[in-house]
């Protein structure tokens, strides 16, 4: 049996893989042949003469979330279902006051419903935060993320993604989406 830091290694090692081959493929290159660069706020992005193409991924248990875009920037954020016992106290710190009185009026009904607010306006805020490019270095509670099927803030689209299988997905965008492709991908083997 593999020791979970090992599995963790594989995962992050199995994610980048499929971002080469998604953006290699994307691009009609060779995944290989891609340069990463790391900005200010420790996003990656490609390098010349590819840096019209964004992306974002995130990883969450066993799931993969990645987005790409030619025309904008983008950002996602994906959550397998927890518990989140501390929810109430780390929504202190990143939701806005309406979005803490959401889960607190979640958390009178159960905790599983709490749990799932969270995750919902967690993976929200996280897409748009990493969208904008500044993740949490900025005042995350400043930022309302809604819950309707479109939020509009700042120029920026956020929408939450329905997954195959259960958890939490949100899509974050610098322009309007016009179609998003669900891929379910099983392994990933190193290149």
């Amino acid at each position: 049996m593999r020791k979970p830091e090992g599995r963790v290694r594989h995962r992050f090692i199995s994610s980048r893989v499929a971002l080469r081959r998604i953006l290699g493929a994307l691009l009609c290159v060779q995944p290989a042949s891609l340069r990463f660069a790391i900005d200010e706020h420790g996003k990656p992005t490609l390098t010349t003469p590819h840096q019209h193409c964004h992306f974002n991924l995130s990883h969450s248990g066993s799931a993969l979330l990645v987005a790409t875009s030619l025309s904008a920037r983008i950002g996602v954020d994906i959550e397998v279902p927890r518990s989140v016992p501390r929810a109430l106290q780390l929504s202190k710190r990143v939701f806005t006051a309406d979005e803490q009185s959401l889960l607190i009026r979640a958390n009178e009904i159960s905790e599983a419903a709490r749990d799932e607010m969270f995750l919902q306006i967690w993976t929200r805020k996280e897409a748009y935060l990493k969208c904008r490019g500044v993740g949490f270095t900025t005042p995350a509670r400043d930022h309302a993320v809604g819950l309707d099927s479109l939020v509009r803030l700042d120029g920026f689209e956020i929408r939450s993604l329905d997954l195959p299988a259960s958890g939490y997905a949100a899509l974050a965008s610098a322009a309007p989406v016009n179609h998003i492709r669900r891929y379910r991908l099983c392994r990933v083997d190193t290149i």
